[in-house]
């Protein structure tokens, strides 16, 4: 057999032998494993009482208890369960910045989806002036100091 084969060979039997050594000892137990788990079946639900009609604090973190916003924020909740008032405002922030920052390009086909058609068609309307015009503008937007829900 030339000196190749006889290569092979050597590494095939190491790493036959490897592997039946890690089967070995990864297939033992030591007595440190951690305990196995129970089936959800045996385990015991805790006794939780639902309050109805308590105030949904996420609501009224952002407008007043009782008012026209509160009670449209809680009929969107009871259409759509998922709904909370801390990422309607998350999204709104981000979708101002993609605005004011498309406006401020210029380019507002990634942003045209979040206007009404009057404010889109003013949008362009004035950016057509501005180019006309040769201005140009630079702007950084810097965030949002304080967002406020008002009717």
């Amino acid at each position: 057999m030339n000196a190749i084969a006889i290569e092979i060979l050597v590494l095939a039997g190491i790493a036959i032998f490897l592997i039946m050594r890690l089967k070995n000892v990864l297939g033992t137990r030591e007595g440190f494993e951690k305990p196995k788990a129970q089936s959800p079946a045996t385990l015991r639900s805790p006794d939780l009482k639902v309050i109805e009609g308590g105030p949904d604090a996420d609501i009224t973190d952002h407008v007043p208890a009782g008012s026209e916003l509160a009670q449209t924020f809680t009929s969107i909740k009871a259409v759509d369960s998922g709904f909370l008032v801390s990422e309607f405002l998350s999204g709104s922030r981000a979708a101002y910045e993609m605005i004011l920052m498309g406006f401020e390009r210029g380019d507002l086909s990634a942003v045209r989806s979040f206007l009404s058609d009057e404010v889109a068609n003013t949008f362009d309307e004035v950016i057509a002036q501005r180019s006309s015009q040769g201005l140009q503008i630079e702007a950084e937007f810097l965030g949002i100091r304080e967002m406020k829900i008002n009717d």
